[in-house]
């Protein structure tokens, strides 16, 4: 299938349109949209919605810091988590006793949230083999591409702050691509590496510091942090120009709110993108500090997409998707410092959908000052399998007589590429006073026949992945031309029903 948005133009598997992506779900009547805030501890309130107990969720960290003299015993950020042969795995950084050394390290999980550091037995340290230490150059910011024609190169890194690249064939062993060298002609903090359409891309932060400001503000004086992108088709040669691809300081003609380069609204590093086929999740840090003193910085996850990765734009600007106050440990006390780091670590398991992050340790800070239990570590923040965001109606009394009052949405245009398709619907608050009833339409919005919304079987039970049915059945013919999906909202309550994400495989 081939998605008509703007998106690359490769051939899906899936479509995934989810209601916060304007590009893939643009036209909308009488619906609201909201995101949903991560859970990060067992009972949460998901703004608006419900209580929603999880029991299952860790009650705190799901990669804590090491014994007294290991390698991670003072810091664990950074991690990286994919999934590779039927479990999970994650690539992270340590810091051992008094930040003598950070290294990459190594753990390993069969469900995601109960981890295990593996004894490699690849590098000495100390006298001894018996730890978690990859072998070779292997950087903060990790690219699985199990495609890859070359085994050699199935793990992909760039290290440093853009000093070099190197690969593995397991991501145990790493082998530089050449001499040490700026990729990128200037050094970056990078954020996250990824492959769209073909090409790679690396995201990160620029500004304010000279030694990073590729892309310089407007008014030199006031340069903030922000994401600019490199690209490349080999990765190893990549651009020296930059693409300015998000910022959340003020450009002009608005007056900047503070020269000091380290207060502020800013963005920290880059964008940690999650490839759903036609469109590129994100989270980001939404840094801010009330001074120029960078031990006052508070970092939360805040979201955004993209449809080029080039360009980033924020479906509800500044949401907070991943809250640092909301971390607790046991018995619900604060447990982690404020300061959220982002990277390459999203996966859907099973019911839920789950984002490792890490948080930033800085010991000088007020806040951990006041809380003497602050630690470092790898958390989890977790959903219903991609309830990220929904549509919900905004109710009957807001129409102000200007019309019928008619909620729905209808997508870009999908060309299905044969025969044997179907739908399906992730839905919440249906019933039997809120319904759902999805119809098919061809590019010019006219009902395709057999595939109106008087021909759908009613959704009115819940699910997170529910088959769209029609009088004649539940698979979509061969069509020869592109459709758009309409999802209409019916019964007594409409404004009850919540659509978080259509499906078209």
């Amino acid at each position: 299938m081939r998605v008509m948005n703007s998106s690359p133009t490769d051939s899906l598997d899936e479509v995934v349109l989810f209601p916060f992506d304007e590009c893939s779900m643009p036209f909308v009547r009488d619906l609201h949209t909201n995101l949903v805030a991560g859970r990060t501890n067992q009972a949460e309130m998901e703004h608006g919605l419900s209580l929603d107990l999880d029991e299952r969720h860790p009650a705190g960290p799901v990669l804590s810091p090491g014994p007294p003299g290991s390698l991670d015993s003072t810091e664990v950020i950074c991690p990286n988590v994919f999934h590779v042969d039927g479990e999970y795995r994650m690539w992270y950084i340590g810091a051992d006793d008094n930040y003598r050394r950070r290294c990459g390290l190594y753990a390993v999980s069969s469900d995601g949230f109960h981890w295990e550091r593996p004894g490699l037995g690849l590098v000495e340290v100390d006298g001894s083999t018996d730890n978690n230490l990859v072998q070779g150059p292997c950087g903060e910011w990790i690219l699985h591409e199990p495609d890859d024609p070359d085994p050699g190169r199935r793990f992909k890194t760039i290290t440093g702050c853009g000093s070099n690249t190197a690969f593995s064939p397991d991501g145990l062993r790493w082998t530089p691509s050449g001499r040490d060298r700026k990729l990128f002609g200037i050094d970056m903090e990078c954020g996250h590496i990824f492959k769209w359409g073909g090409c790679y891309y690396v995201n990160g932060q620029g500004g304010p510091s000279e030694w990073n400001r590729s892309v310089p503000s407007p008014i030199a004086q006031a340069s903030k942090r922000i994401v600019i992108t490199y690209a490349s088709y080999d990765f190893v040669n990549w651009t020296h120009a930059a693409a300015l691809s998000f910022r959340r300081d003020p450009v002009p003609p608005l007056p900047p709110e503070t020269f000091e380069g380290h207060s502020g609204e800013q963005v920290h590093e880059g964008m940690a993108v999650w490839d759903r086929g036609n469109v590129l999740l994100s989270l980001y840090g939404q840094y801010r500090s009330p001074t120029n003193d960078r031990r006052d910085v508070v970092l939360d996850l805040g979201f955004a997409l993209s449809h080029d990765g080039l360009e980033f734009k924020e479906p509800v600007p500044d949401f907070k998707m991943v809250h640092s106050y909301e971390l607790q440990g046991p018995g619900g006390v604060g447990y982690a410092a404020p300061r959220l780091v982002q990277r390459n670590a999203w996966a859907n398991i099973e019911d839920r959908t789950v984002y490792w992050f890490s948080v930033w340790r800085e010991e000088a800070s007020t806040w951990a000052k006041n809380n003497p239990v602050a630690l470092t570590g790898v958390w989890a923040a977790t959903w219903e399998r991609d309830r990220l965001g929904f549509f919900r109606p905004c109710g009957p009394d807001l129409d102000w007589g200007a019309g019928a009052y008619e909620p729905h949405c209808i997508s870009c245009p999908i060309e299905l590429e044969g025969e044997g398709r179907r739908i399906f619907v992730n839905a919440d608050r249906v019933g039997a006073h809120s319904q759902l009833r999805v119809e098919l339409l061809n590019r010019e919005f006219m009902p395709i026949p057999g595939y109106s919304g008087d021909d759908c079987v009613v959704l009115d039970d819940p699910g997170l992945r529910l088959p769209v049915r029609w009088r004649h059945g539940e698979v979509v013919g061969k069509l020869d031309h592109p459709v758009r999906v309409r999802v209409n909202w019916e019964g007594l309550r409409p404004e009850d029903a919540r659509l978080f994400a259509v499906y078209v495989n």
